[in-house]
């Protein structure tokens, strides 16, 4: 199984099915696949060849997925570069990939220019015209050129399912990114596995991917293409513009993150949207705080479903399906916002212990998970790939327990566990707690220096826009729902917490200013 195959058997059972929307521009499954085999043609026809690396940095468009589909029918390895992130971070990427070629939009031309003398791999320049007018000053090689010159056949690339797809790299939250090896039979099987796991999927169906496409949106165009349903996509992720769109396409799912998400919540003008075409909502790629999804729930229904996923196993560790958003009821269920769901249908999960050995229902280890779908390691870094991928499992590095029912429940990243006094404290149970304090939009918890306990807990709040919270508020907050000892001894409020450009918490941000003129960082 490869994409290759894929696409071509979508394409032609749903030839005049329009694959895709952007702004003014439809094309059907037909149009899209000829400009896709032209510009296979065209990038192979500059001397590029299967298993060359190919740098991609454009914003979400119609031209990311028909490089998208041409790379993979040419067995050319895709990396995707995020676009919120800096030249350096894109140097770093391209270098480290030994990307031969870059695809750029037009308006990052000053961003390529300015890092082009520090890429030492990249040969080749294509630029996507985005009508800006600006001067091609790389001399770059024109990309409607590429597609004018190539040929409507199918390429004849032999594409095998563990030849390279895409170097996906890692948000490098805790150091240099790490590029995840996916093959051509993992990101096949991550389309699968969401049309089993978020379908049924069908031809009607019309999903607008909010997210970039670099990153958690782009696994989700192939399983929507392969059932013949249309991908919609949108210049700016504003509320009013995902609402406006919904109701202009008839949008049947919509992708985001939990933030936006929460944003669409928070809109005053939510209500005037004909909203009824949308049945499902899928949300991923951080944590969420139950009294959010709560008010998700109540404005849009039981629509709502979580994925749980990363680089190593993309989008596909365990699913909190819609009917498990439970807002009243037994404890237990309602308790379930909290958690990760069970395991994805294609996918085995396992919590384990420090020897790899699975732990008791119900005890804290950390979560390992294996499939079809998982990275084939990392990209020239077999220490790395070793310490995470022992026996044939990915280690996550989140510690989590299965329930009595199987619902999987994160508690923190094995990093981020503090401990204190010898006790260990999962900062995210803290973080879903005081969450819930009516005055709360969110927060961080970490630990830092203490000279009696090691390891003192220290809360991060941002207060709703507003309200002001002070520290005896939250530490009497937190005394009332949860042990004692768990509860922060000091908080900081704040007016928003530091973010890397995939919106996750920078939480060594925040950590560095308490252990700064520390040998360690943990005691």
């Amino acid at each position: 199984m490869n994409v290759a195959y894929l696409i071509r058997r979508a394409v032609n059972e749903y030839s005049d099915n329009m694959a895709l929307v952007y702004k003014d521009t439809r094309m059907t499954f037909k149009d899209l696949d000829q400009r896709v085999n032209r510009l296979a043609h065209g990038i192979l026809q500059l001397g590029i060849r299967k298993g060359d690396r190919v740098g991609m940095l454009l914003h979400n468009s119609c031209e990311f997925i028909e490089i998208d589909f041409a790379l993979s029918k040419a067995g050319i390895v895709r990396v995707p570069l995020n676009a919120r992130l800096t030249d350096k971070d894109h140097e770093y990427m391209l270098n480290d990939a030994g990307a031969n070629t870059l695809i750029f939009g037009e308006d990052f031309t000053e961003t390529v220019q300015k890092m082009k003398p520090d890429v030492t791999t990249v040969k080749h320049f294509i630029r996507v015209s985005e009508g800006l007018s600006k001067a091609n000053v790389l001399k770059a090689v024109e990309f409607e050129d590429l597609i004018r010159s190539g040929s409507v056949n199918e390429p004849s690339a032999e594409i095998g399912e563990e030849d390279l797809h895409t170097l996906f790299y890692t948000s490098g939250t805790t150091g240099k990114p790490k590029g995840a090896m996916l093959t051509q039979k993992s990101w096949a099987n991550v389309a699968i596995n969401l049309v089993l796991d978020y379908g049924p999927v069908t031809e009607k169906d019309v999903i607008l991917n909010t997210q970039p496409l670099s990153h958690g949106a782009g696994f989700f165009v192939l399983p929507f293409f392969i059932k013949g349903a249309t991908n919609v996509l949108i210049p700016d992720v504003k509320p009013s513009i995902i609402f406006e769109t919904i109701q202009r396409e008839k949008v049947t799912v919509l992708k985001l993150v939990p933030t936006v998400l929460y944003q669409l919540t928070e809109l005053p003008e939510k209500t005037r949207y004909n909203l009824s075409s949308l049945d499902s909502i899928i949300y991923g790629g951080s944590p969420s705080a139950a009294p959010r999804l709560m008010d998700a729930v109540r404005f849009f229904g039981k629509k709502i479903a979580q994925l749980y996923g990363q680089a190593e196993a993309p989008m596909c560790i365990s699913t909190l399906a819609k009917e498990d958003h439970h807002l009243d009821g037994p404890e237990e269920e309602v308790n379930r916002l909290s958690s990760a769901g069970k395991p994805c249908l294609n996918v085995e999960v396992m919590v384990v212990d420090e020897n790899d050995q699975e732990v008791s229902q119900g005890d804290v280890g950390e979560v390992v998970v294996r499939g079809y779908h998982i990275m084939k390691g990392y990209w020239n870094l077999p220490e790395a790939t070793a310490e995470v991928m022992r026996n044939g499992w990915v280690h996550t590095g989140d510690m989590g327990y299965f329930d009595p029912k199987g619902f999987l429940f994160l508690v923190d990243r094995k990093r981020d566990v503090i401990i204190s006094g010898a006790f260990n404290i999962y900062p995210k149970e803290l973080e879903d707690v005081i969450a819930a304090h009516p005055k709360v939009k969110e927060a961080a918890v970490i630990g830092v220096p203490d000279e009696k306990w090691g390891e003192a807990v220290k809360a991060v709040v941002v207060p709703k826009s507003g309200e002001t919270v002070t520290e005896q508020e939250i530490i009497d907050f937190c005394r009332d729902h949860m042990a004692s000892f768990k509860k922060p001894k000091s908080v900081d409020v704040v007016g928003e917490l530091p973010r890397n450009p995939y919106g996750k918490v920078l939480k060594t941000a925040l950590r560095e200013p308490y252990w700064k003129g520390h040998d360690r960082r943990i005691h």
